[in-house]
């Protein structure tokens, strides 16, 4: 009798542990798969998803500057600032498909992360002037980039 009661009570601390230990690991790996699979959604939208985001933190912004909204007009840039990117796997194929013209695609990135971190800037010091011009000049800076690389990004992102 004491020789069971002691198995079970050093048994059953084992087993209930083995047993946690099993749940654990599996939520563990319900959650990396569910963010594998997140990672891998966001990866099929890939550019077009980022572009998507821009146009609406852009139309944001326009609408700030309408309404004269400063706090809009600060969110907007930056978010517009800080946009996400399209995902390792986009990147790589718009960088073999650009090859040494790449530098100039992230050139025009970068004017517009830069200005529109001049809008948010200009935005907390509520100078509408400094606002308006960074705001054409980030407007250029993705009116250039698309003129001179929309179609053949779109072809070497989805070449169907």
């Amino acid at each position: 009798m004491k020789l069971s009661f002691l198995c079970c009570s050093l048994v059953m601390p084992v087993l209930s542990f083995t047993a946690n230990f099993a749940v654990a690991h599996e939520t563990q790996i319900v959650q990396k798969t569910k963010v594998v699979q997140e990672a891998e959604v966001i990866q099929e939208k890939g550019l077009k998803s980022v572009m998507q985001g821009l146009l609406k933190d852009t139309q944001a912004l326009t609408e700030g500057i309408f309404l004269e909204d400063y706090k809009k007009i600060e969110a907007a840039a930056k978010n517009i600032a800080n946009h996400p990117t399209p995902g390792t796997l986009t990147m790589r194929k718009v960088m073999a498909g650009l090859g040494a013209e790449m530098g100039v695609f992230k050139g025009f990135d970068m004017k517009v992360h830069d200005t529109a971190l001049v809008i948010a800037n200009s935005a907390s010091e509520q100078n509408m002037s400094k606002i308006i011009s960074g705001y054409h000049q980030m407007i250029d800076g993705c009116q250039s980039c698309h003129a001179q690389f929309k179609p053949r990004v779109s072809k070497i992102i989805n070449p169907d």
